[in-house]
């Protein structure tokens, strides 16, 4: 029987406002959040923009400006994309101060100056001006005489190209054409986030070395700028490992933050979580909380730039934090170090937020100025007065409610649970928990026959080293909306809860993540709440090769499945992959060569004789995380083996879909080929994929 005033329909055929395209637009999305410490009352962000190539686009307006009457949009020619390829991944690809903004371009990897006090001012190129060269995390300093980065040098090699901390002059008034480049520090494989001191040329930055990733053990760096008589850097003085030095205690530092009084700030998870600590003035470590709390005050930092941890201007030792226990919603607050108290403020049902910096209203008003969002309202740019009023969004997608009646009665809120798993070695039966979120299938207008149970899709994040978000993702409304039940999984080895949860993966990447996504899939289906026979599963990257991993290894669970760039061959990954990665795997599966039967006997493709159900690969022809041939392989070994399987590449692309036509092909894609193979027909016009071995199309 339909409920009230609902129709009954097939789980996987209602009508949804979620169209692919809706999607997509929903796509552009802001990040990387500035204040200018030498202008606070104004605010910069980048913002996405699929509909013109997925470029990122630097706006600027007041921090207070809610109607956007000061908006400014500095790198409105197409010619300019904010990104930078440093880790592949990016992040941290701008910088400001005094409102000069230092840039790294994508098409071009150049590094360019723009004046935004100028009126008419065009960006400029500096540096070394090699577009082998690519540049991050932007630390402009306050003589405005030359910018610190990270320069990652590609001309020899990109397998091993060589990080190094350098100085780019910024060029003075009229003057055109490459500027001086000073090499500060290039001893180790990895270097990231200068910051330098407002009390003085102190400058603080974490590095590290093969085969570790930034997540595992880093150490950060503390030193005086030696300056010319130009006030140009020359060197460090009294450079020294001042926390997770070789040979000592082995931690995860991130955030260097110098206060307005000279105290360094950081974070670290020698506590087994990360949390936030300081440098005394003799060099010592201090716990900012006195004790080790069971929280995380930070993720891993696939991107450079991330800011979870920023010093309030004006209050000695106290800094802005946010942070979250056991995966569960966000907190914020105010932690004074000295005191060892947070101060919480209270948050509008957030469940992401991050970008923080510390700004100030034209009233001069202490303003925080981040990017959160929540189940019920997409990522979005934030002010936050300290002395309580409510927080104002200034940029950014609008919430659920604010979508309009159109959308009212189709969001679907997660609801995290906790599931019984295995771990290693599985033939002992050890009992453990994992966690997810699960997400009911809604829609106002439609329900399910009172005979059926909805199909369910697993979603597996990427990373491996990462955790899944419950802000309002229209990628996600898009199945429950259309009858498709989701669950979003934080399988071990996930972040969020501590280094013990995430290490649940070392050395066990392909076996950890699959039982647990097999796991919650099963725990669903024992519940009630999901059809048995129409599991489905997705993943991205290294959560492809998860996807392909359970298809393969645990066949008799899943019905279908979707690999969006994933791996399907381990021992190919470990040969071909990029720098930031290049060891990655010596921590999920073992040393290469000598663990290779490992790589092998873990690897999709290795198994795809067991693998039985059909398959959908898509991927970015100019990935170079995941080379494209993986997907290849994959494809070609299930053509020969008889089972229907399509296969979607994108030309233009890399590691990830931003262009809005692509979204959109991708979606209806999967959408498309899961309804085939699980018995729906979406209500949506789709233009057909071509399955390979299907006698019915």
């Amino acid at each position: 029987m339909a409920s009230k005033g609902k129709t009954a329909a097939a789980y996987g055929s209602w009508k949804s406002p979620f169209s692919a395209h809706t999607v997509a637009t929903a796509s552009s999305s802001v990040s990387m959040a500035r204040v200018d410490a030498a202008e606070p009352t104004r605010v910069y962000w980048l913002e996405s923009r699929p509909q013109e190539g997925g470029r990122l686009v630097l706006l600027s307006k007041d921090v207070d400006d809610y109607a956007d009457a000061t908006l400014r949009e500095l790198t409105a020619d197409p010619q300019w994309n904010v990104r930078t390829g440093v880790h592949e991944y990016g992040g941290g690809a701008y910088g400001v101060h005094n409102g000069v903004v230092v840039f790294a371009n994508w098409s071009d990897q150049g590094v360019y100056v723009l004046d935004t006090r100028t009126e008419g001012a065009e960006p400029r190129r500096i540096g070394r001006c090699d577009n082998r060269l690519r540049y991050a995390a932007f630390a402009v300093h306050e003589s405005g005489r030359f910018v610190l980065c990270v320069r990652e040098d590609h001309r020899e090699s990109d397998i091993h190209a060589p990080a190094t901390l350098v100085a780019v002059r910024l060029p003075a008034a009229g003057e055109s054409g490459p500027t001086a480049e000073v090499e500060l520090f290039g001893d180790t494989d990895f270097v990231s986030s200068p910051v330098i001191s407002p009390a003085n040329n102190e400058i603080a930055f974490y590095a590290w070395n093969h085969p570790e990733m930034n997540w595992d053990a880093t150490t950060l760096y503390f030193a005086q700028l030696e300056l010319d008589n130009d006030g140009m850097p020359t060197g460090f003085e009294n450079l020294r490992a001042v926390a997770g030095a070789p040979g000592e205690l082995r931690e995860s530092i991130y955030q260097p933050r110098f206060d307005g009084d000279g105290v360094l700030h950081f974070i670290s998870d020698r506590s087994g979580f990360w949390n936030p600590y300081y440098l005394g003035t003799e060099g010592e470590v201090h716990w900012s909380l006195g004790n080790p709390v069971e929280a995380e005050f930070a993720g891993p930092e696939w991107a450079l730039g991330e800011s979870t941890m920023q010093p309030v201007p004006g209050r000695l030792y106290s800094v802005a934090v946010t942070y979250s226990q056991a995966g569960a919603g966000r907190k914020l607050g105010i932690l004074n170090a000295a005191t060892h108290a947070i101060e919480d403020l209270p948050i509008p049902g957030w469940s992401s937020v991050g970008s923080l910096q510390l700004g100030q209203s034209r009233s001069g008003e202490p303003v925080l100025v981040l990017i959160a969002g929540g189940p019920t309202e997409p990522l979005g740019l934030f002010t936050y007065y300290i002395n309580g009023i409510s927080p104002k969004r200034i940029a950014g997608g609008a919430a659920s409610s604010d979508m309009g009646d159109a959308f009212t009665g189709f969001v679907s809120v997660p609801r995290q649970i906790t599931f019984p798993t295995k771990l290693p070695p599985f033939s002992t039966g050890r009992d453990a928990s994992a966690y997810a979120y699960f997400y009911p299938p809604t829609n106002r207008d439609y329900c399910g026959p009172a005979d059926e149970l909805p199909p369910l899709l697993v979603l597996v994040h990427g990373g491996p080293t990462a955790a899944a978000s419950t802000v309002l993702q229209s990628k996600i409304q898009f199945w429950t909306s259309r009858g498709v039940a989701v669950v979003d999984t934080d399988y071990g080895g996930s972040t969020g809860y501590g280094r013990a949860y995430r290490e649940r993966l070392y050395p066990h990447f392909g076996e950890v993540d699959v039982m647990d996504s097999c796991a919650v899939a099963l725990h669903l289906a024992s519940q009630g709440l999901v059809d048995r026979q129409r599991l489905s599963i997705m993943g991205g990257s290294a959560g492809g090769f998860t996807t392909l991993a359970c298809l393969a290894f645990r066949p008799e669970v899943f019905a279908v499945g979707a690999s969006l760039y994933g791996i399907s061959d381990l021992e190919v990954l470990a040969q071909e992959t990029h720098k930031f990665e290049a060891r990655y795997p010596e921590h999920l599966v073992g040393p290469y060569p000598a663990a290779r039967d490992e790589y092998r006997r873990r690897s999709p493709l290795h198994a795809a004789d067991a693998l039985a159900c059909p398959v959908i690969f898509l991927q970015g022809l100019e990935d170079k995380v995941v080379p494209p041939n993986q997907a290849t392989l994959m494809v070609d070994e299930l053509r020969r083996k008889g089972i229907a399987t399509a296969h979607v590449e994108f030309a233009g692309e890399q590691h990830g879909f931003r262009k809005l036509e692509n979204i959109v092909r991708a979606l209806e894609a999967q959408l498309y080929f899961f309804g085939r193979v699980l018995g729906f027909s979406p209500a949506d016009h789709i233009e057909p994929v071509p399955i390979y071995n299907d006698p019915s199309q």
